[in-house]
């Protein structure tokens, strides 16, 4: 009983720290496994769309690169070409 008094004992943690790291450890495996179960779940339309989700991403992102290369008068004339139809609908209307 000294030994474990002092500190000295086989179990260095306070049986509350053991307890809760207990804890932390199986709440963590029950996330993964919770994970592994819902990509398991995943039907083969929800992966196409997923598939076609992330080629959509990559598509805009290659635009948005190719926009960013292109000549300011582009930029520009686009630009022109959105506020003319705008205001040609508000006159339409």
């Amino acid at each position: 009983l000294l030994f474990i008094h002092r500190g000295l004992g086989v179990d260095s943690k306070p049986e509350l720290q053991r307890v809760l790291e207990h804890r932390r450890r199986d709440l963590l495996i029950k996330q993964k496994k919770e994970e592994e179960e819902a990509k398991k779940l995943q039907s083969p339309f929800e992966k196409e769309l997923l598939k076609r989700h992330q080629r959509l991403d990559q598509l805009e992102k290659e635009r948005e690169k190719q926009e960013d290369h292109a000549p300011e008068f582009i930029k520009v004339k686009e630009n022109l070409r959105r506020t003319s139809t705008v205001t040609g609908d508000e006159k339409a209307a």
